[in-house]
């Protein structure tokens, strides 16, 4: 005599289907309460990869004062610099140790990007598992030379200006470097300061003659000093609060390269639309992440921070979000053998890091 086995019955399984729907529809609603007060009486801890008063600092200490309107709960902040190894410190510090509880933010700055492109024992980081927020483009960067160094700057025969940076890396670079072997300019490179707030002092103390920063208070304090020239935006396009200064690409002119040499310039260069990302830890919930993009989104809008933002960056800023952000992550770092191989010949070449 057979058995025959019965599966469970109709109505079996529309009581689990019925209690499995229940069940669905109790979290959803126990996350939507949690979600509106998530950051209720927490303090979010903004880590900065460089020393204070310069741009990333800045940029950080609006993001800490404003975002938390716009988060549930409207959390506490706090800002902590690690201005260490240029920032790589900073870096390899959130990528494994940051939680992903989203009360853990890092205001970087597209040194994240070059610092990780040069490679290197020192590197234990990839930026492109951080979970991008947003990001704040200044515009690019602007070149200055000290007005006693000037005239040196193309003379073959003279003492070489002295062009100074934190790690030797950062997109600026790209138009002393270019300058260098495209235009002829006299320089030297010096690098190992802890940010920007560091190389100003030196630049004002004449250590060093050439530098670039996208900090407007800086650069209006250094104009109004009568101690430098301007003498580029760095990239291709001017910017709207400097409309007469030409972009380095057209103070190239005629002498701008072609082919592979000119994508390892765009390369180089590329960065400083990135500018000043901010990110959470790569491991952070898609529930938190979101609520954490859409508050740096609401702040992009707000009467306050766009006044504060203008105070710091001048008029030419603009807020990108987490898809263009993570982009233009991407774009920067996958560079062709030929380019790799390009930068590596010309970095050696006039003494700035090869990897």
């Amino acid at each position: 005599m057979n058995t025959v086995r019965r599966g469970p019955s109709v109505i079996i399984i529309i009581s689990l289907a019925v209690f499995a729907l229940g069940a669905l529809i109790q979290t959803s609603r126990a996350t939507a309460q949690s979600g509106k007060s998530f950051f209720k009486e927490k303090t979010i801890k903004i880590l900065v990869n460089s020393s204070a008063g310069g741009g990333t600092d800045s940029a950080a200490r609006v993001v800490a004062r404003f975002l938390p309107r716009y988060l549930p709960g409207n959390p506490l902040s706090v800002v902590q610099n690690m201005p260490e190894g240029g920032g790589v410190l900073a870096n390899n510090y959130f990528y494994p140790v940051a939680k992903s509880t989203g009360l853990d933010i890092f205001q970087s700055s597209s040194a994240t990007v070059t610092q990780f492109r040069r490679g290197g024992k020192k590197i234990k980081y990839d930026p492109r598992e951080f979970r991008a927020v947003g990001s704040i483009n200044r515009g690019g960067s602007v070149l200055m030379i000290r007005k006693d160094a000037h005239a040196r700057l193309r003379d073959p025969n003279a003492k070489p200006v002295v062009v100074g940076d934190s790690d030797g890396t950062r997109d600026w670079l790209a138009t002393t470097l270019w300058g260098a072997e495209q235009l002829g300019w006299n320089v030297r490179f010096i690098y190992g300061y802890a940010g920007t707030g560091e190389m100003v002092l030196a630049f004002q103390q004449g250590e060093i003659e050439m530098m670039a920063t996208a900090n407007v208070p800086i650069m209006n304090s250094l104009v109004k000093s009568n101690l430098v020239d301007i003498v580029s935006v760095v990239g291709s396009i001017r910017r709207k609060d400097f409309p007469n200064l030409q972009a380095f690409e057209e103070l190239m002119g005629t002498k701008r390269p072609n082919g592979v040499p000119r994508q390892a310039y765009k390369f180089f260069a590329g960065p400083c639309d990135l500018d000043k990302p901010v990110f959470l830890p790569r491991r952070t919930p898609d529930n938190i992440t979101r609520m954490v993009r859409g508050a740096y989104l609401k702040l992009a809008k707000d009467p306050d921070f766009k006044k504060a933002t203008t105070r710091f960056f001048g008029e030419g800023w603009v807020v990108q979000g987490a898809k263009e952000t993570e982009a233009l992550v991407l774009e920067t770092t996958s560079p062709s053998s030929e380019v790799k191989d390009s930068l590596r010949k010309l970095n050696k070449k006039h003494g700035l890091p090869t990897g």
